[in-house]
């Protein structure tokens, strides 16, 4: 499992209000997509990006949780678990639809080709997930 210092690191970085908050989230993040076999680094940018590591964000679309999933397409159990429920949606795009696509999906599902949008939160993603290697590399060098 990633070290829960990663965590710490990655949080204390960016943001400057509740910390140990955005902390927990980003463990049970990292925990779920391990679980889920998703990569825990491409994982913690996904929820940065969706929410700013925040549990009760609610998009306008009605996206919810750190992940942002629409429960009516991801939520198939109740209650569900919103971080699992975003572990599901990313694995089944990456199957689907292959590794940078899936962001894509992730984000618009079916409108993915018909805008530019999903596209520059894919380059949004890879760009954040490329700040958590950096930190994991700095963080993590006894293996994590």
């Amino acid at each position: 499992m990633l070290c829960s210092m990663l965590c710490l690191t990655f949080v204390s970085s960016i943001y400057t209000h509740k910390i140990q908050h955005r902390v927990q989230v980003c463990e049970d993040v990292v925990r779920s997509a391990e679980l889920h076999e998703v990569d825990p680094l491409l994982a913690i940018a996904v929820s940065h990006v969706e929410s700013g590591l925040q549990r009760g964000l609610v998009s306008s679309e009605g996206a919810v949780g750190p992940m942002q999933v629409m429960r009516r397409f991801w939520c198939k159990s109740k209650p569900c678990n919103l971080i699992d429920a975003g572990m599901y949606a990313l694995k089944h795009y990456e199957l689907r639809y292959g590794h940078e696509e899936s962001l894509c999906r992730y984000s618009s599902g079916g409108r993915c080709a018909k805008s530019s949008g999903p596209r520059v939160y894919r380059d949004k993603v890879l760009k954040m997930k490329r700040v958590v290697e950096s930190i994991s590399e700095g963080v993590c060098v006894d293996g994590c």
